[in-house]
């Protein structure tokens, strides 16, 4: 009785040590008991790694002091440019008014912009005055987030994502509201990603 046991034992023990041994060899020979992928890897504009200095946008020239003046009713708007390897700013001021456009042509604009999204909605979602507020019809609306632009009133700034660039409108004007300053903001931006793509 007790070889019985003991051939039944040994037996169980035999099959589970092939069982065993089994999980772990095939096509992948790392150990982990996962096969190898059966479709080849593809990579994404997002996953490239980029490479600087490959756009040469001024944003002071973008959009033109007039058409800041003519979009926050200011006559005369003096143009201040402050230009690096993949960052343009343009800060237009006079009247009362505030205008910055702000063009970053760095690498992983897509993914850049995703991260600036989701860290807005992670850390103030339930703040109103913080909130991205998503916005269609300014950006390209097919990248990573759900909509090509995003406005914050408490900043009084749009955010856009363009074809590998990142453009912030920010204005301020004395007395203006949430919506005017908004408004102002999507119409200087479409101006902004249109004059950009060109």
């Amino acid at each position: 009785m007790h070889r019985v046991r003991y051939h039944v034992l040994l037996y169980v023990i035999a099959v589970a040590a092939v069982a065993i041994a089994g999980c772990g060899g095939g096509d992948d020979d790392s150990g982990s008991g996962y096969k190898l992928r059966t479709t080849a890897f593809r990579s994404n504009a997002v996953r490239e790694p980029g490479e600087s200095g490959t756009m040469k946008i001024r944003a002071c020239t973008v959009l033109s002091a007039r058409e800041v003046g003519r979009a926050v009713d200011a006559a005369q708007l003096s143009p201040t440019p402050n230009n690096s390897l993949d960052l343009s700013i343009c800060n237009w001021d006079g009247g009362g008014a505030h205008v910055k456009l702000m063009v970053d042509t760095a690498p992983k604009a897509q993914l850049r912009y995703y991260n600036l999204l989701a860290e807005q909605h992670e850390y103030y979602n339930a703040d109103p005055e913080l909130k991205a507020r998503q916005i269609k019809g300014v950006g390209e609306d097919s990248a990573y987030g759900g909509a090509g632009a995003w406005w914050t009133r408490g900043r009084n700034q749009l955010v856009a994502y363009d074809h590998n660039k990142i453009l912030k409108v920010r204005v301020n004007v004395a007395g203006w509201s949430d919506a005017r300053a908004r408004a102002t903001a999507i119409a200087l931006g479409k101006r902004a990603v249109r004059n950009t793509r060109s």
